[in-house]
């Protein structure tokens, strides 16, 4: 009898286990969605300007570094650094020497290298005669791609201007959406203020 009493006390002490155990879990556990770190933007869009010992000037971004890339062997290869983002434009300057329609065509195959990954792209094209500015702006759309802005500027005579806009982190531009809506404003301004020398 006492054999039979401490197994049915060890089977309802289990069964009590196993009933509070269910109990205890109203629902299954629901992962956590990813979450993003809080993007700090500043109210309002500040610029300087820029002049080096290049042929050309313009404004850039107050938030923004701009450093040379290659002083040696390419002396008017420029980084615009926003470290606080881990962004970068890199700028791209050649003298045209007869070679206008492939510095182009050359753009335009760069463009064309994302429309794997982008939902979209969109031109924009910015034309300012008296300052013999013309810009094209590519818009790239889409939440893997490489960079959602490319741009290139040109005189159509002497000079060439390029930029690519780059994170140095797992593109998920939406995620990142605020920073590149400021940038491109920023990119604006240095269009519309953007000279040769």
């Amino acid at each position: 009898m006492a054999e039979f009493s401490s197994k049915f006390n060890v089977q309802s002490l289990m069964l009590a286990v196993f009933v509070f155990i269910l109990a205890s879990c109203d629902e299954p556990p629901i992962p956590k969605p990813v979450g993003y770190f809080q993007i700090e933007i500043p109210q309002k869009n500040e610029y300087v300007h820029f002049s080096g010992s290049c042929p050309f000037e313009f404004d850039m971004s107050a938030q923004a570094i701009i450093t040379l890339s290659d002083s040696v062997t390419r002396p008017c290869f420029y980084n615009l650094e926003y470290p606080q983002w881990k962004a970068t434009i890199h700028f791209t300057y050649l003298p045209v020497q007869n070679d206008l329609k492939n510095l182009i065509d050359e753009e335009h195959r760069r463009k064309e290298k994302h429309l794997q990954l982008a939902a979209s792209i969109s031109d924009s094209i910015y034309i300012f005669p008296t300052k013999h500015v013309s810009a094209t702006v590519f818009n790239i759309n889409g939440t893997k791609t490489a960079t959602p802005l490319q741009f290139f500027i040109t005189d159509s005579t002497k000079h060439f201007f390029r930029g690519s806009l780059y994170f140095y982190h797992t593109p998920n531009n939406d995620s990142i959406q605020p920073i590149i809506k400021y940038i491109k404003a920023d990119v604006r301004r240095l269009i519309s203020s953007f000279k040769w020398k």
